[in-house]
């Protein structure tokens, strides 16, 4: 065999070792506790740290209808890093925070300020930054994680899911990612919002697995407006319609609903089916300015009064009030901005974009630019249905 031969068979045979040496990291899944959930308290000035970890028996059916789905450990530490090491020796087994899905933060962490945890969960790069971030209202990120919840054995998942849903079907929700939220901190023009979580019923209930064997369980979660944070730390909430303000005003609607008063009483249901939103600024004088542009379309989903449908008249009017309808929420949540003192819809980036050195002058001071700053909205509405039936059987039984 010639030199050239014995080069090419060493190059080969190193080529295969280096193919073949691919399960170097591999992580044994009887070795691991998979976490779902993290959540994350303040107590004595130290971190409590909670974390939802998959329990694998629940899912054997001889063992089911014994145990939970779930098991919720807590440790505290002056970092988040040593409440982590804290916990591993209680668990007994590595946490596997690769496929969290839901962080709670209790408000009194999100008041104080949500950077530094957030610092931790960026730097480690076995946690990717897929999961939702929420607020926990009126309970405690760990009471939050100790609920178990019907539909979704893991409750963390159902979270999730809920915050997904809600957020496609109803403008009143927002779900936000942890790379949106550190962006917003760390950038400029733009500061983050996070949904807030309420626990419904006895908080110690929902703990018990008697929560899952009702039709109607008696402790479940509800969407509890969205939070305003003016850097990493909480200053207020939007209610419902603040929080469908900010939802249109940063093009977030996907489909959501409204009604609006008919003529002789009553009330219209509106199904809206897409929403486009655009913002633009322009700087005169050292005045900046924003214009909003928003296309609305929708349909006409139920009739509960006296009303033609086929008269083009009608329909025209009932774009100009779902338009009207629309531009007040916005202006609403605008006005609880300003009074919160934070610009959560972007307004900066727009202004940024439109003059760059304005903004290098102002930026410091852009709160106080903010509330002056003339906004223009205009909402354009159309109507691209009218339902499968012309008469209404309201309007039939009222004749």
């Amino acid at each position: 065999m010639g030199v050239r031969s014995r080069v090419w068979l060493l190059v080969c045979l190193i080529a295969v070792m280096l193919l073949t040496s691919g399960c170097w990291s591999r992580k044994e899944l009887n070795s691991l506790s998979i976490a779902q959930g993290i959540g994350i308290d303040l107590e004595d000035n130290q971190y409590v740290l909670t974390v939802q970890i998959v329990n694998p028996g629940s899912f054997v059916k001889q063992q089911e209808s014994m145990n939970t789905s779930i098991v919720v450990y807590s440790a505290k530490g002056a970092t988040l890093n040593e409440a982590v090491r804290r916990l591993s020796a209680s668990v007994a087994r590595k946490i596997f925070f690769a496929h969290i899905r839901i962080v709670v933060f209790s408000e009194r962490v999100a008041k104080q300020g949500i950077a530094k945890p957030l610092d931790f969960l960026m730097r480690d790069n076995e946690i990717r930054s897929d999961f939702n971030v929420v607020i926990a209202r009126d309970s405690t990120a760990k009471e939050v994680l100790s609920v178990l919840t019907p539909l979704e054995k893991i409750p963390s998942n159902y979270l999730f899911n809920a915050l997904e849903v809600a957020n496609k079907e109803w403008s009143h929700v927002v779900s936000v990612k942890m790379d949106e939220v550190a962006n917003n901190i760390l950038g400029e023009g733009m500061d983050p919002v996070l949904s807030g979580v309420r626990i419904l019923g006895d908080k110690t209930k929902g703990k018990e697995t008697a929560n899952l064997q009702l039709s109607a369980p008696s402790v479940k979660f509800e969407h509890a407006g969205i939070g305003v944070l003016k850097k990493d730390k909480l200053v207020g909430w939007l209610d419902e319609n603040e929080s469908r303000g900010y939802s249109l005003l940063t093009d977030r609607v996907q489909r959501t609903a409204l009604h609006i008063p008919c003529p002789s009483g009553g009330k219209l249901g509106i199904d809206i089916s897409h929403v486009h939103t655009q913002m633009r600024s322009k700087v005169t004088n050292n005045n900046p300015e924003i214009w909003v542009d928003s296309s609305v379309k929708g349909n006409i989903s139920s009739v509960e009064c006296q009303i033609d449908l086929s008269d083009l008249a009608t329909i025209e009017k009932i774009n100009e009030q779902v338009s009207a309808a629309e531009k007040s929420l916005m202006e609403l949540s605008i006005q609880k901005a300003i009074s919160l003192g934070t610009d959560i819809f972007g307004f900066g980036i727009a202004v940024h974009r439109a003059d760059p050195k304005f903004w290098k002058k102002n930026k410091s001071n852009w709160d106080e630019r903010f509330e002056q700053m003339p906004i223009h909205i205009e909402v354009v509405t159309s109507m691209s249905n009218t339902g499968t039936i012309g008469k209404s059987p309201v309007t039939e039984k009222e004749e």
